[in-house]
């Protein structure tokens, strides 16, 4: 009944569409506001975070969405790169995707220790990060040049790119399951990408990894 009232109504409605999309986020950013303060109460514990889910975090009802910019869809804002405000071993699963390539190696290791420090023994942490053998091979099998380079260096938006937005450093699959077991963690695994349904799975893979 609303879609028919839309359809038919669309050329009224049409100008005052920002309206709605004000509307929408500002009730997204109470929604997250309200989540938050309540596993705030509970200091965090039994939490799981979505680290730098931006727009589009994963499974929102389940995880809290933890970003340095405070977009509508996040629940915590902090800067990743200082120590998380959050206790250590309350966290029961970290989830991170497209997170660690926009950091430099230093920030990465601080950032893998950070999730090592707040997580419950048993607790996963699931890493998703782009695969710079797999972008080295799409270069010498002659890869779309636009394709490879987004995963390569990150998104180029003319002037309109952030600093976000950039690549800073890249793991090998290998070497990353080996520094999260220097760091403490057990049963590092390489897990299928299609698990999450994020990314293209050719050129970025996902490893799991638990505390003890």
């Amino acid at each position: 009944m609303l879609k028919t009232f839309i359809d038919r109504h669309y050329r009224l409605i049409r100008p005052f569409r920002f309206l709605y999309g004000w509307a929408k986020d500002s009730y997204t950013k109470a929604q997250c506001s309200k989540r938050a303060e309540q596993w705030k109460a509970k200091g965090f514990k039994g939490a799981k975070l979505d680290v730098c889910g931006g727009r589009n975090p994963v499974n929102p009802k389940e995880f809290l969405n933890v970003d340095a910019v405070a977009l509508p869809q996040v629940d915590l804002v902090f800067d990743i790169t200082e120590k998380f405000p959050i206790n250590d071993g309350v966290i029961a699963e970290v989830f991170s995707a497209a997170t660690l390539e926009h950091l430099r190696e230093p920030h990465n290791l601080h950032v893998l220790k950070e999730f090592f420090r707040i997580m419950q023994s048993g607790a996963v942490v699931r890493i998703c990060t782009p695969d710079i053998e797999a972008i080295a091979k799409g270069i010498l099998d002659g890869e779309d040049l636009q394709y490879i380079n987004q995963h390569l260096f990150g998104k180029y938006k003319s002037n309109q790119t952030e600093d976000y937005d950039l690549h800073r450093w890249m793991y090998p699959a290998d070497r990353l399951m080996e520094v999260l077991r220097e760091i403490g963690f057990t049963e590092t695994e390489r897990i299928p990408l299609e698990d999450v349904g994020l990314h293209d799975p050719k050129y970025n893979f996902l490893i799991r990894a638990v505390k003890p």
